[in-house]
């Protein structure tokens, strides 16, 4: 059955691949930023134990997108810490929904290493927040909510569910940009 899962799965990106309306679609759109939230240590019966924070640094592209209301494919690397115990890399895929032409829906799955313990975790993310798509640059401004459940491979650990917002990187730019340019820049002869 899992087989049967899997070619399903392979059929589907295949289909959205093909389905690219033109060939601005296969640039890539990226965006990064710092993201911050918290979250709780499960048990197995999914009861919360101890709360945790979470702090990371993150990165993803999208490809298939040349108009804001289609849907993406794409990649997200995350470094993070939660309760600077560990330190966390984590990879996947991610799908790009939109339910509103600047608010998707991004679902995304993958895995990662602690790299304090060796231990290999995996994660399931959904994220929903304001993503621009820029036809002038190929980066996108973001800034949203998640909700992401991860846990170790080998089923060990306790699973961890985490829950956060997105800033994006750029953005936390913007004061600074405006400062220079209230400062520095030139505005020529005043209007009377």
């Amino acid at each position: 059955m899992s087989g049967r899962r899997a070619a399903t799965g392979a059929l589907a990106a295949l289909a959205l691949l093909a389905s690219a309306p033109d060939a601005r679609a296969w640039d890539a759109e990226w965006q990064a930023g710092p993201e911050a939230g918290g979250g709780f240590v499960l048990d197995d019966q999914g009861v919360v134990g101890e709360a945790i924070a979470w702090l990371a640094l993150q990165a993803n592209v999208q490809l298939l997108r040349s108009i804001s209301s289609d849907l993406g494919l794409g990649f997200a690397l995350r470094v993070g810490t939660r309760d600077f115990g560990d330190l966390v890399v984590l990879g996947g895929v991610e799908g790009l929904f939109p339910v509103i032409d600047a608010f998707p829906i991004v679902l995304s799955a993958g895995a990662g290493l602690d790299c304090l313990t060796g231990e290999g975790l995996w994660y399931a993310r959904l994220w929903w927040g304001a993503r621009s798509h820029n036809q002038l640059s190929p980066y996108a401004t973001a800034f949203g909510l998640f909700v992401e459940y991860q846990r170790a491979i080998d089923g060990t650990d306790a699973p961890v569910l985490l829950f956060g917002a997105t800033v994006d990187g750029y953005a936390l730019l913007w004061p600074f940009m405006w400062l220079y340019e209230l400062l520095a820049v030139d505005q020529g002869p005043a209007v009377v």
